[in-house]
């Protein structure tokens, strides 16, 4: 029997048998794994706060065979607000699963263990963007998975002169007005939206979302984040996303907006 303990941060808890969960953990030392919660659901179990969907806490794990099993764990952080707030909680399950599906099994990526601990606590603080701040994520999680568009040259001739970029996601990043004439499907960028790629690149989530940053430029900004994830990530899951713009459309009718 192996026992190790980690820092883990829960992506999926499904219910098995009566009282049990099996956990999809995204852990700094094993990277993601399946684990064992046994009799997680009872009220007075101490292994019901680290079993809930987001919640960020120490396990002791004890691996036998090749199932891991949770023994102990110490929450650090539970998220659990986050349920409570239906952009907020459509924006988190909707990291979540990006991670999940875009990553392997026991493989450690502690940059972005930190970047989605980092994104959940900030959708529980107030007066924070969460749309910016889904799309910053995006954007270092392309990052972190080795997909890192070019945003500070030309992708194509390395040309610094960006005054009119093109971005284009099958070439991986911008282009200067001499390489977009001879490429296809680019789309036309505000040079402000490749300033703030590169400054989101180039410092953590948190500094990121103090950036005031116009409703134009977050929509552009996720437009073409969308297009690049659909591109390089499989099976980007966006139900979550659609269910929120469904709600927040019908909040506009409701109104006569």
């Amino acid at each position: 029997m192996i026992i190790l303990n980690t820092q883990g941060i829960v992506l999926k808890a499904i219910r098995y048998e009566e009282n049990d969960v099996i956990l999809t953990l995204f852990t700094r030392k094993l990277g993601k794994i399946a684990a064992l919660a046994k009799g997680a659901k009872k009220n007075k179990s101490a292994l019901l706060s680290s079993s809930q969907l987001f919640s960020y806490s120490n396990y002791t794990l004890k691996k036998q065979g090749g199932m891991y099993r949770v023994s102990q764990s110490d929450i650090i952080k539970s998220f659990y607000d986050i349920s409570y707030d239906i952009e907020a909680f459509s924006y988190a399950t909707y990291i979540t699963k990006l991670v999940e599906g875009s990553t392997l099994e026991n493989q450690t990526n502690n940059r972005l263990f930190i970047l989605l601990a980092q994104a959940l606590y900030l959708y529980t603080q107030q007066n924070v963007d969460n749309q910016f701040v889904t799309h910053a994520f995006e954007l270092k999680f392309l990052d972190y998975i080795g997909f890192k568009p070019v945003v500070n040259r030309c992708c194509s001739c390395g040309s610094k002169n960006l005054s009119d970029p093109t971005f284009n996601v099958y070439e991986g990043g911008t282009l200067c007005n001499i390489c977009s004439e001879n490429s296809e499907e680019g789309l036309k960028l505000d040079i402000t939206t490749i300033k703030l790629m590169e400054y989101i690149l180039s410092n953590d989530i948190l500094q990121c979302s103090k950036a005031k940053v116009s409703k134009y430029i977050t929509y552009e900004l996720g437009k073409v984040l969308k297009k690049y994830l659909n591109v390089y990530v499989d099976n980007v899951n966006l139900k979550s996303l659609n269910l929120l713009q469904s709600i927040q459309n019908n909040k506009g009718v409701d109104k006569g907006e």
